[in-house]
This record gives structure tokens, C-alpha cells and sequence, in this order.
């Protein structure tokens, strides 16, 4: 018997708070716990970097962690799940800021939006939930004219 939609929601939403949390912490067991493994995961960052692979994020934690910065992230904001068989994506907004130990702020701070892409597949094709694709970018300014839509 197959999985019900609400456990698969259940556990997109798990592993969505696990990368969420490993962000606060700065746990790359935490990050490795959300993503597929090996050179299966692809993703855009707010830095403007792509990264392949999970060691290549893995990496960018190591000089972030070892340059002692420190990420502040907000709570969710107008999450959604959409699931379509072993393929799921969810969508959000946030606000973040990350400052190295002195204070000094890094560029990317704001409110961002995220779509993560979950496979019901790990690295070695067992059937598991996993983040195989992230894109983060900044929310445009509140206080702007929509193009096409405000004057």
C-alpha cells in the first residue's frame, strides 16, 4: 500500500523544517539529512552562487561556520505544498539576515522566497523523500509598483 498524500505532506514538511532548523544552526548533519546525497542535488543561494552536489553546499557551511557568520531566520510565511505523485514542491517567504561575528552585515539580507523540489528518491533510488533542488531569491520591495499591475 502507498503512501497517503497527508504523509507525504507530512514529510515534505518534516524535512522542510530540518533544512529550515540546519539553517539556524548551521548543522550540515541537518542540511545532509534534508537533501539527496551525492551530486544529485542542484541549487541557487542568496549569495547569487549555484552549487552541485551536496559537498559543494557542504563547503560554503564549512567557511561560513569557520567565519564564525551567524544566520537570523524568520518564521515561514505563506507556505504551500503541491504534490503530484513522487514529485513535490513547496513554496515560501522569509526574512533573513546573516552577519559575521563582528556584526558586519553580509550581503542578503531580506525577506526571500524559496521553492524547494522534493523527489520521493534518495542518492541510491530507494523510495524517500528528498530536497533535490533549491532556489532562494530576494521578495521584491513592498513599498514598489508591481510592474504590469501598479502605476
Amino acid at each position: 500500500m502507498g503512501n497517503s498524500h497527508e504523509q507525504d505532506v507530512r514529510e515534505i514538511t518534516r524535512l522542510h523544517n530540518v533544512w529550515t532548523e540546519a539553517n539556524r544552526k548551521g548543522s550540515i548533519p541537518m542540511m545532509r539529512e534534508a537533501f539527496v546525497g551525492g551530486d544529485k542535488f542542484f541549487g541557487y543561494n542568496l549569495n547569487g552562487w549555484t552549487y552541485s552536489g551536496i559537498e559543494e553546499w557542504a563547503t560554503l557551511w564549512k567557511f561560513l561556520i569557520g567565519s564564525k557568520a551567524r544566520a537570523k531566520l524568520g518564521q515561514d510565511e505563506n507556505l504551500s505544498i503541491q504534490i503530484r505523485g513522487d514529485t513535490g514542491w513547496l513554496t515560501c517567504t522569509a526574512d533573513f539576515a546573516i552577519t559575521m561575528e563582528d556584526g558586519t552585515a553580509i550581503p542578503g539580507s531580506g525577506k526571500f522566497r524559496s521553492t524547494e523540489i522534493y523527489l520521493r528518491e534518495d542518492e541510491n533510488g530507494n523510495s524517500a523523500w528528498k530536497m533535490w533542488h533549491c532556489h532562494f531569491s530576494w521578495c521584491a520591495p513592498q513599498d514598489q509598483p508591481r510592474m504590469g499591475f501598479d502605476r
